[in-house]
């Protein structure tokens, strides 16, 4: 067992990312993403879950907008274009796959 105080991991500045686990199967990173900065349209590269922690993002995928709140998750598929844009400062976990079925 590892225990890590997650608020702790990661600053906001700019976009940064910090793996915070992965097995054979999975992994899950913090991101942090600052108010005004966007991630462009991109493939998601596996099914993926995402978990809003703090701040306020507006995430488009499939063409879709729609504004994720903390304690907000949603998931989406891989091969799915997604972009975001942060409306705040903002901390998220993504979980995904590893493998390919």
């Amino acid at each position: 067992m590892h225990i890590k105080k997650l608020s702790q991991e990661i600053k906001i500045s700019g976009i940064d990312k910090k793996q915070i686990y992965k097995n054979d199967q999975f992994e899950s990173l913090i991101v942090s993403v600052e108010k005004g900065m966007i991630v462009p349209a991109q493939p998601a590269p596996a099914d993926a879950g995402l978990y809003l922690i703090s701040g306020k993002i507006e995430f488009e995928i499939a063409a879709y907008k729609t504004l994720v709140e903390a304690d907000d998750f949603f998931s989406f598929s891989a091969g799915e274009q997604h972009a975001l844009k942060a409306i705040e400062d903002s901390k998220f976990i993504i979980s995904r796959n590893l493998f390919e079925e």
